[in-house]
């Protein structure tokens, strides 16, 4: 595993990729709520943004990764079909994910969508052969109690109707990334990436057609186009992140993701933050840099 140097210390890869996905994840949210402030239909927006990452990716691919595109030649049914199936994982955990939060409120949303970190614990350890342990189950309770406090401002979530599609959603995130492992032993990220969100597009076109959703850019186009393009930067680092470390270190990571999302709504969109919401952050940079501690102390974790 490569390190990069930093002063006197070395940063590992996993740590700097997980970063990386953590802010493109930050940012795309942030800019799909742009999108919807805008009026951009759900459904128009998940479609759209969907088609653009391939693109993006597609571009990536064939006009910057020469070295890596004789690779794709090498690609054996077998890891077509997990290809396959981790890119209409995904586009169905945006569909039940975008429906689910038509039925529930955000503050339920927010916090159920953080579910995929259990889904993808029991996942990766039935069929990653990834441990279990005390110190692992620990951190998780305080990614959860801080992600709670965050989201909710410790307010009592009421169960809606919308959070059974949520946690559906959450299952289908954790199944995609739990693949999308299980294949980054045989290919390099740039392949999976492509290939995952070309098959999500070619769905996305299918349902598009299907339900006669518009897949042509209009009002708001650019906060689609940037949440399709941050997207696609999530899907790389993501990969590159599971190949050098395990699918639950980057889960953990994305944990963090409320923290961001919190200073980017409180600078641009005037969303105010709490006390109980700092205190809930602190507890999330806690968890994450005992993560790091962790990864370096049982190799079962990287």
């Amino acid at each position: 595993m490569k390190n990069y140097m930093v002063g006197k210390g070395k940063i590992p890869e996993r740590l700097i990729y997980s970063l990386a996905a953590v802010l493109s994840l930050s940012l795309a949210i942030f800019f799909k709520k742009k999108a919807l402030l805008a009026e951009i239909p759900p459904i128009e927006l998940l479609l759209q943004f969907m088609i653009i990452s391939a693109i993006i990716l597609t571009f990536n691919l064939f006009l910057t990764q020469k070295i890596v595109l004789k690779k794709i030649k090498k690609i054996t049914k077998y890891q077509q079909r997990f290809i396959a199936i981790a890119g209409s994982f995904l586009l169905t955990a945006y569909i039940f994910t975008t429906f689910g939060l038509e039925f529930t409120t955000s503050i339920n949303y927010s916090f159920l969508s953080r579910s995929s970190l259990i889904f993808t614990t029991i996942l990766a350890f039935f069929f990653l052969k990834e441990k279990m342990y005390k110190q692992k189950l620990i951190i998780i309770f305080g990614f959860f109690v801080g992600v709670y406090l965050i989201t909710t401002k410790g307010k009592i979530i009421i169960p809606q109707i919308g959070d059974l599609l949520i946690l559906i959603g959450a299952f289908f995130f954790a199944s995609f990334s739990v693949i999308q492992k299980k294949i980054s032993f045989h290919l390099p990220p740039e392949i999976i990436s492509w290939g995952v969100t070309t098959t999500g597009a070619i769905l996305a076109i299918l349902i598009g057609i299907i339900l006669n959703v518009n897949l042509l850019p209009g009002k708001g186009f650019i906060f689609v186009f940037f949440a399709g393009l941050t997207e696609a930067l999530i899907i790389l680092f993501m990969n590159k992140t599971i190949r050098v470390a395990n699918v639950t270190y980057y889960t953990m990571m994305t944990m963090l993701i409320p923290i961001i999302n919190g200073i980017l709504g409180f600078i641009f969109l005037d969303e105010l933050l709490t006390a109980i919401q700092i205190f809930g952050g602190s507890i999330l940079i806690i968890c994450g840099i005992l993560v790091q501690k962790l990864k370096s102390e049982n190799h079962s974790l990287a």
